[in-house]
């Protein structure tokens, strides 16, 4: 198959000669002297990706569709970390900008779209009865973790994948107080023994417990059968079990994980999908529990800029839309399914693990040599208009069957190129 010939609209132009990276290593000159750690994000900086032959800098999207600061263009997998659920410069976001943009930004007093936003969130959210706006994850996982103290009276926490960057969640990172290390477990479910531990943490530690945090591994698909287990143990020692949704919200199913897993979690933490790429997250829950923020310092001054909410109402709607999350699904099987054929065909260990939706891509299960293999396969898939993390990536709504086609068999092209260039190994 010539996949060069006769191409799609929907794929990238060709990168012709060398990748072009000048205005690119110029931006990245000037970030190292001005920003701190060179991006807002860790997961953008230029070591995650392949240095040197990756753009560093992008300048615009449309659809599944992104383009450099060099004018090279790419289906982007990253999708900005998975917000952009239905794709760049969506009509359901760039159309609701427009239209409210003269309302303003910011008023003084609430706006009619706090309400509005919050009674279509609950209405998608599983046993959600209230719903509160904040701008990160991480805003959502810290307010949700301050309630879930309030309302149990227990202190103590068990967290299970990354829940964001606030102390008590990044307890062994510098700069926070060594105390915060005592109040906070961190898990694994990378494996399946891991789930026993788990529960069996929940049987012994459950009368200090206020919560399990739970945001789903990404290398394998929980079983309903053990989330309805954590479920129980949770309840049975009066745990309560938070859903952090701020990847899996809107992508797994219309209501998320716990439509997905057929289990109800105490109160949800939403962002990223909820608003298409606006800055804005959420706690949403029962009343019995959301009510009770109204006694806590929680507050923000930014949860209320109205096109943010303005957006999370009409992308919420394109996202329970039938069919929404099928779609992303299905699109996201023919790519694992495609990839995973033709790296058995050449012998690559490149293996797509996970949710259908959220398809992790991993070369090892060490870290370090799952590192040193991905780097040259993003390289490659790059020189070929893909861009990929090294391991989570993402569906998004613009993706078409031509691209993730176009995907596959660019994949076996540069899996062949890596395993031609791999260092033959030492004599014995």
């Amino acid at each position: 198959m010539d996949v060069h010939a006769n191409r799609h609209p929907s794929l990238p132009r060709p990168i012709v000669g060398k990748m072009d990276l000048t205005n690119s290593n110029r931006l990245l000159a000037e970030a190292k002297r001005l920003v701190p750690g060179l991006t807002q994000t860790m997961m953008k900086k230029p070591e995650m990706f392949a240095p040197g032959s990756f753009p560093v800098y992008l300048a615009r999207g449309q659809g599944a569709l992104v383009e450099d600061v060099d004018g090279q263009q790419y289906i982007d997998y990253i999708c900005g970390l998975g917000a952009n659920s239905l794709g760049h410069n969506h009509p359901a976001v760039v159309d609701t900008i427009r239209r409210h943009l003269e309302d303003g930004l910011l008023h003084s007093l609430p706006t009619a779209w706090e309400v509005s936003a919050a009674r279509t969130l609950v209405e998608m959210i599983p046993g959600a009865e209230m719903a509160r706006f904040f701008k990160t994850g991480a805003d959502a996982t810290s307010a949700a973790v301050r309630l879930a103290r309030y309302v149990t009276g227990k202190e103590h926490l068990i967290t299970v994948g990354y829940n964001g960057w606030h102390d008590h969640f990044m307890y062994d990172t510098p700069g926070v107080p060594a105390v915060l290390a005592q109040y906070t477990t961190r898990m694994p479910l990378f494996e399946e023994p891991d789930e026993a531990a788990l529960l069996a943490r929940i049987e012994q530690t459950g009368s200090q417990l206020a919560a399990v945090l739970l945001s789903v591994p990404f290398n394998r698909s929980l079983t309903r059968e053990f989330m309805h287990k954590l479920r129980a143990t949770c309840t049975a020692h009066g745990v309560l079990l938070i859903q952090d949704e701020v990847i899996t919200g809107f992508r797994l199913a219309p209501g998320g994980a716990q439509q997905f897993f057929d289990v109800k979690a105490d109160f949800v933490c939403l962002s990223k999908a909820i608003a298409a790429g606006m800055p804005l997250s959420a706690v949403a829950g029962p009343e019995k529990f959301l009510s009770k923020l109204a006694d806590l310092q929680v507050s923000t001054t930014f949860g209320g800029e109205l096109l943010s909410l303005a957006v999370c109402e009409a992308v919420l709607k394109v996202s329970r839309e039938p069919g929404f999350t099928e779609h992303l699904a299905n699109l996201g099987r023919r790519l694992a399914t495609g990839i995973n054929a033709r790296a058995e065909r050449v012998g690559s260990p490149l293996r797509i693990l996970g949710y259908d939706a959220i398809p992790l891509f991993r070369f090892s299960k060490n870290p370090v040599e799952n590192a040193k293999l991905t780097q040259p396969f993003q390289a490659g898939m790059a020189r070929r208009g893909i861009l990929l993390r090294r391991d989570l990536n993402f569906i998004c709504a613009a993706h078409t069957v031509e691209q993730i086609d176009y995907t596959v068999e660019m994949a076996e092209e540069v899996m062949r190129e890596c395993l031609q260039q791999a260092p033959a190994p030492s004599a014995a």
